[in-house]
């Protein structure tokens, strides 16, 4: 077959488009760091990425869950610390006010006292986080309680719907306390006590029972939140270590090995200007001296 002066122009020039187009490929690869821009490069590597951040994303929504639900355990169990504390005073008060010595002044500042702590666990049950009253239940914008004369408190007004996160793929926990559970027997002996202090007479030994009695329950709820923020922080370092997994492989698809692209590059743009050489000895035209 003759070869024509068209024939070797041809072949001159798809040689040197094919070497322009492999340098173009790994200059992106170097200046992007990554061997996947683009869903041609390799279309089961970039469909196995594609679900590998879809499955990232889902994670770092569970861990957005997961803080969320542990900043809403720490608001419920920092309000119950503190009622504990107040259940702690008024315990005080009643075994000081069954002192048959005590006059009955004394026993009425210790009324006013008690009056007091009950307001305080009214305050504290109405504990907030973002927004939402975190004893209330489902009725997150009413406060479950609210004090209608002084050391007087009314009736539960949240509801027991129960709030659940979502912390992993098949993990879901409740993380709230109804209002009433926890603090309505304290409510309750702190009144008794508050009544038998204003009578004048001395506080009576049921009363204390029913005071320790409330302290008793609110400890039971504090260790069962407290087994609560255990479980979403082991939770949450659980899907850490999901993310650093998948992130890890992410990586091996996507991220270009530099010390090899760089090499690679350095060989196809010294192809490229040998190419460019040998096709203006070749040909000898007026487009090869411009591309060179």
């Amino acid at each position: 077959m003759r070869v024509t002066e068209g024939m070797i122009y041809n072949s001159t020039n798809q040689s040197l488009a094919g070497t322009l187009t492999a340098l173009s490929a790994i200059t992106e690869k170097v200046s992007s760091t990554k061997q996947l821009n683009r869903p041609s490069d390799n279309p089961a590597d970039v469909r196995s990425a594609v679900q590998l951040r879809d499955v990232l994303a889902e994670l770092d929504q569970f861990q957005r869950n997961i803080d969320s639900a542990s900043s809403r355990v720490d608001a419920i169990d920092n309000a119950m610390a503190s009622v504990g504390d107040v259940i702690q005073r008024a315990n005080e008060l009643a075994i000081a006010g069954a002192n048959g010595t005590l006059g009955s002044s004394d026993r009425q500042a210790m009324a006013q006292e008690v009056t007091q702590l009950i307001e305080s666990i009214a305050q504290d049950a109405g504990a907030k986080y973002g927004g939402d009253y975190v004893f209330s239940g489902f009725k997150v914008g009413t406060p479950p309680y609210t004090v209608t004369a002084p050391g007087t408190v009314g009736s539960y007004q949240g509801d027991h719907g129960v709030v659940i996160a979502r912390i992993g793929p098949a993990s879901t926990m409740q993380i709230n306390v109804a209002g009433d559970a926890v603090f309505q027997p304290a409510l309750d002996a702190l009144t008794q006590l508050r009544n038998d202090l204003q009578s004048g007479a001395a506080v009576q030994p049921a009363t204390i029972s029913q005071i320790q009695a409330s302290l008793d329950n609110l400890l039971s709820y504090r260790a069962q939140v407290g087994a609560r923020a255990n479980r979403l922080e082991q939770a949450k370092s659980s899907q850490a270590s999901l993310v650093t997994s998948n992130q890890a492989l992410l990586s091996q698809l996507e991220d270009a090995d530099m010390p090899a692209a760089i090499t690679e590059l350095t060989r196809r743009q010294t192809t490229y200007q040998a190419t460019l050489a040998v096709t203006a000895k070749v040909m000898q035209t007026s487009l090869i001296d411009y591309l060179r």
